[in-house]
């Protein structure tokens, strides 16, 4: 057999070797096996009470994994128009003594894959950012190396206002625990994650006080030029009404 055939028979083994491999990576990339992990079944509004009584007096409280997942997927999820990048499904998974789970449903300008990882979290009271160590990830069944995660990370939450990618050896991910109620001539009313823990099924909390931020504001409120305005008709508008009440009684 000539030297040329010989090549020509290497050069295809090569080919064919290397098709066989990308075939079963892609096959690996796209296979979907946990459309029940990410797919939210029982919706739960019921987040935004749990932490408006928890945050009265700033006692430690539950929400729970249906609550938080019902939240995150209204904030962190948006649909694919074949050109952006994005997630359109996710649930998190805790537990008290391993890490989270989470699993989502994600795209990238019209390709669609399933993702899975497991996730430390910490928060820092300071400016109450949550910060996720991810790991463990994989896309369909192939598994992904550190530089491979952060950059689909990178690229799936390029357009995402909510989270941020943070290219960090202790956690990747982060994102701001913090609403304001807005409420005119004062600062508003701050709700502030400061300590953040999982249980199983469940994500322990303890925000700052509520009732001593409604306390300031009203303060606040009252000692802007509306507030005062707003007191002085309303005080006045209580001694007519008492007059009233008066010249009744002698009438």
């Amino acid at each position: 057999m000539s030297k040329g055939k010989i090549l020509l028979g290497v050069i295809i083994l090569i080919i064919v070797a290397f098709c066989i491999i990308f075939g079963v990576i892609y096959s690996q990339i796209t296979a979907d096996n946990i459309q029940d992990k990410y797919t939210l079944k029982e919706p739960d509004d019921g987040i935004t009470l749990a932490v408006l009584k928890g945050s009265i007096l700033g006692d430690e409280f539950e929400i729970n994994e249906n609550q938080v997942n019902t939240f995150i997927n209204k904030k962190l999820c948006k649909k694919s128009d074949g050109s952006n990048s994005g997630i359109d499904h996710i649930m998190v998974y805790f537990h008290e003594d391993e890490p989270a789970e989470i699993y989502a449903h994600a795209f990238h300008k019209g390709f669609e894959f399933a993702f899975r990882c497991k996730a430390e979290f910490s928060i820092d009271s300071s400016d109450n950012t949550v910060r996720m160590n991810l790991h463990d990830a994989y896309v369909g069944e192939f598994g992904l190396s550190d530089s491979i995660l952060s950059d689909v990370i990178r690229k799936v939450l390029k357009d995402n206002e909510k989270v941020r990618y943070i290219n960090e050896t202790e956690g990747n991910v982060e994102f701001t625990a913090r609403y304001t109620i807005e409420i005119p001539n004062t600062n508003g009313i701050n709700i502030r994650m400061e300590e953040l823990s999982a249980a199983d099924g469940a994500l322990k909390c303890r925000t700052n006080n509520l009732t001593g931020e409604a306390l300031r504001a009203g303060i606040e409120y009252v000692s802007s030029e509306e507030g005062r305005e707003s007191i002085s008709g309303f005080i006045d508008d209580a001694k007519n009404k008492l007059k009233e009440k008066i010249r009744g009684l002698f009438s």
